[in-house]
């Protein structure tokens, strides 16, 4: 299972995977020891859009909804869910959001989903 550690602003990961698939993929937000920052308070949204800008979501994951959040231990950001949105390229990030303060971008970069073969 890939994970992502990050220290401050995430390089872009640029992924492409299938329609209907499964896509598992952890990410932390770690100290440059790679112990976790806790991140209690903070909620973590995971987005596919046609672009920044598109006003409407293809993929939105949440708590519970594709997410599994565990704010002081590894992995932090669990996600585990299958694809259903339409083939094409999108723009795609996973953000915590404080009650108050600046989100943290935990993955940023663009998905490819390429349309299932065998239906």
């Amino acid at each position: 299972m890939p994970s992502q550690a990050i220290s401050q602003t995430p390089d872009p990961l640029n992924i492409t995977v299938r329609q209907n698939q499964l896509w598992t993929i952890a990410f932390n937000y770690t100290d440059p020891s790679g112990n976790p920052i806790n991140v209690t308070g903070y909620t973590p949204l995971l987005q596919f859009r046609t672009s920044a800008l598109a006003k409407t979501t293809a993929l939105s994951l949440t708590v519970g909804n594709g997410i599994t959040f565990n704010p002081n231990s590894l992995p932090q950001v669990q996600v585990d869910t299958t694809i259903n949105c339409a083939p094409g390229k999108y723009e795609w990030d996973l953000k915590l959001t404080p009650s108050n303060g600046s989100s943290i971008f935990l993955g940023v970069g663009t998905v490819q989903v390429n349309a299932e073969v065998s239906r």
